[in-house]
């Protein structure tokens, strides 16, 4: 091959590579557009996605959340990063390797691990969690990036130009603005930006130092696993990508000598669109009371927060989570700040057990009574001392009808037929639950052989399995790339309502059922507005209008009667009674479920 020949080997290569960076962006910026909800198809031009993200008050303070908290941690942490790098860099300190190794350890350790130091360390000062603090957690990663990039521009950077200066009468701080900074700009510049970028793409650490009103986007994004990703989030992640290339464009120009002129157009257009979002979103308007929330995504309708608020002139924080085990460790910290939570019936047996919530006064809850008593004083709560039903559900196969018939079984998951077409929950419960219920066992079993059979039989239906999928199941099963799911009945309702060739069903060996409930934790600040919203919910209107925009069923029986038959008649919504007596509620496992852990890792990495 020659010169020519290699040249064009590596121009290919390049773009192959290139291609393969940027694919995922230029594929999220393109289906930003498509009509069709699901991204798997392609329908037709529209900017609908972007109308609605402006109308999403949810998304837009988060990402105004976001920014907040990314301007803050930047500005703090190149501020400080610099003139550490400098100090460092100028100076020789006593143990500078370990002084050094300090600065880096940040950057090593993993993330899981400092966002539980910081949990642990913001309980023990007694910080209430919230902007403060995910503030600080953002600086105490961040610097050591800054320090890390400025040293390395200083390493390349000519003193004699400082001895110069001061040798012509410059005074320190003239040197340091009109020769220093100026030189190691471009590694200041540097470090801000990527500091930027780690602050606002941040999940980890953020989810655990997170607290009342400020959630960021990344959070926002990451609690709506459950009922799926809207196309709203890849609009508002198109628009930030736009909006820091174009902020990286202005740097670009600025770096490159050009005229502030010719930053400036990119630079304003960049800007404007970041701070879209306060406009939009607006300030939260004042109020003298105020109550806080801690929600699964999907769960209250923005309705029923609005005539809450209404009605008892106060101001409502919806913050979101993606598990049981997120609200579990927020409580556990102890500096939480929420008043009313939806934990699911066995986190409620973990949360009694430590004392972390509040006794219910009853007699501040009058319309208690149209609660069906199937749903009351239950084992996990008896005589509901702690908590209120909110939503009850089941675990269940929705399947396409035209494509494999009538399915009444978890047989049919491991049919040969459908290798490829089946989808399972990416939760080691739900799965090794189905592997046990096909067992004819109990899905709360806790011994260590029965649950290597069902482990066993996971691992044979793996050749079968197209995705472990806990996120985006029904979508998949809308758009026919799979033609039987595991999955929880709410989400699958909602599918069955566009799609008349799903069908949904309890498989005859029983199945999981869940009951999740509201409480008000034991530090709760304002208990008894949280009582008075726990009782709101309850009413026959309120709770009808929220099953509607949920499709999760009501343990609200006065309820149903503000419902339409075409809900009160569908199986995935209200099972009958014998359908609902071959499920079980899912308990609190204690040590086993380490054990459970551990086997469903191994099933998915299993070949």
């Amino acid at each position: 091959m020659g010169e020519r020949g290699r040249a064009r080997a590596l121009g290919l290569w390049s773009l192959l590579v290139y291609a393969f960076l940027y694919a995922p962006l230029a594929v999220l910026t393109a289906f930003s557009f498509n009509r069709e909800r699901l991204t798997a198809t392609w329908r037709g031009f529209t900017l609908d996605w972007y109308g609605r993200l402006l109308e999403n008050t949810q998304i837009l303070t988060a990402l105004r959340n976001s920014l907040v908290v990314a301007v803050v941690a930047t500005a703090g942490a190149t501020v400080i990063g610099t003139a550490a790098a400098l100090a460092f860099h100028r100076h020789r300190f006593r143990q500078q390797g370990t002084l050094d190794g300090l600065v880096t350890l940040p950057i090593v350790i993993p993330e899981i691990a400092m966002a539980s130091s910081l949990l642990l360390l913001f309980a023990a000062l007694g910080m209430r969690l919230g902007f403060t603090t995910v503030v600080l957690a953002h600086l105490s990663f961040a610097v050591s990036y800054a320090v890390v990039l400025v040293r390395a521009r200083l390493a390349g950077f000519d003193r004699s130009l400082e001895e110069a200066a001061a040798d012509l009468g410059a005074g320190p701080a003239r040197v340091f603005f009109q020769v220093t900074l100026p030189g190691i700009a471009p590694g200041i510049l540097a470090a801000a930006l990527l500091v930027f970028a780690l602050s606002i793409d941040d999940y980890v650490i953020t989810s655990f130092v997170a607290g009342v009103g400020s959630t960021t986007l990344p959070l926002q994004i990451y609690s709506m696993v459950r009922s799926g990703i809207s196309p709203e989030i890849n609009a508002v992640s198109t628009l930030l990508l736009v909006a820091t290339a174009l902020l990286l464009l202005a740097a670009w120009r600025l770096e490159q000598g050009g005229r502030a002129r010719g930053a400036a157009l990119p630079a304003v257009l960049g800007l404007g669109i970041l701070g879209a979002p306060f406009v939009l979103a607006g300030l939260p308007a004042p109020a003298d009371r105020v109550l806080n929330v801690y929600i699964w995504s999907a769960y209250l309708p923005p309705e029923t927060v609005r005539a809450f608020e209404a009605r008892e002139g106060v101001r409502v924080n919806v913050d979101l989570y993606d598990s049981n085990e997120a609200l579990l460790a927020k409580l556990q910290a102890g500096t939480s700040g929420y008043d009313v939570i939806c934990p699911s019936n066995y986190a409620v047996e973990i949360l009694v057990q430590q004392g972390l919530l509040r006794p219910l006064d009853h007699s501040l809850l009058p319309h208690l009574s149209n609660v069906d008593p199937f749903y009351l004083d239950r084992d996990f709560d008896p005589g509901n001392r702690y908590t209120t039903p909110y939503f009850a559900g089941t675990t269940g196969i929705a399947y396409r009808r035209s494509r494999v018939g009538d399915v009444d079984s978890w047989d049919a998951l491991w049919d040969p037929r459908f290798a490829g077409r089946v989808l399972m929950l990416d939760d080691a419960r739900e799965t090794l639950g189905a592997a046990l219920r096909r067992l004819g066992l109990s899905v709360n079993t806790v011994g260590e052989a029965p649950l290597r059979r069902a482990q066993r039989l996971l691992i044979e239906q793996k050749p079968l399995v197209k995705a472990y999928d806990s996120a985006s199941f029904k979508d998949t099963l809308l758009a026919g790339d799979v033609w039987l799911a595991q999955g929880w009945s709410g989400e699958f309702a909602r599918v069955i309502d566009l799609d008349p060739d799903i069908a949904y069903v309890i498989p005859k060996e029983g199945s999981t059922a869940f009951l999740d409930t509201l409480a008000i934790p034991a530090s709760a600040p304002h208990p008894a507005l949280a009582h008075q919203f726990l009782d709101f919910v309850m009413e026959a209107e309120v709770a009808a209008e929220i099953c509607l925009a949920m499709r999760y069923t009501t343990p609200n029986r006065a309820a149903r009667a503000h419902l339409p038959s075409a809900v009160l008649d569908n199986p995935a919504i209200f099972p009958p009674a014998e359908t609902l007596a071959r499920t079980e509620l899912l308990r609190d496992v204690g040590d086993a479920t380490v054990l459970y852990d551990r086997l469903w890792t191994e099933v998915k990495t299993a070949r």
